[in-house]
């Protein structure tokens, strides 16, 4: 099995061995494959405890996050005396609606009665116009 095909793997390893091998020099600073692992696992866990650390030990972070959660407050405080004035008026004019509201129930019950004393006083007033209530008085004249 000498010959091989392009495009194909070959069946093993052996055979590529033996034509072609290959030198390189290892270049100082540069860690070898096995070692970036590791490297790059130690980095990561004592990274994130420096910047832990930075936080918790830098005196602008600390007056950075002081600062936002003085705004953070303020800004729920306003919110919340916004909503709370709110709905206090919303409670108001509701209040103030069902008061007019009883009032113009009041006031149609009132007109309702007016108007039927009206009519009554209207009819009441028609039938002593008809009605002849003094009677007829026949007058001679005297000669």
């Amino acid at each position: 099995m000498s010959d091989l095909v392009s495009g194909e793997a070959s069946e093993s390893d052996e055979e590529l061995q033996d034509k072609h091998k290959i030198f390189a020099a290892e270049v100082q600073g540069e860690a070898s494959e096995e070692d970036d692992e590791d490297i790059y696992e130690q980095r990561t866990s004592s990274q994130y405890n420096n910047t832990a650390s930075i936080y918790r030990n830098n005196l602008l972070q600390r007056k950075l996050i002081e600062n936002n959660i003085a705004i953070w407050r303020s800004l729920i405080a306003f919110t919340r005396s916004f909503v709370l004035s709110a709905s206090k008026q919303l409670v108001t004019t509701d209040q103030m609606l069902i008061k007019s509201q009883v009032n113009l129930q009041s006031a149609h019950t009132s007109l309702q009665q007016a108007q039927k004393n009206a009519q009554e006083l209207q009819s009441r007033v028609a039938s002593v116009m008809t009605s002849s209530f003094l009677p007829h008085i026949n007058i001679q004249k005297a000669s």
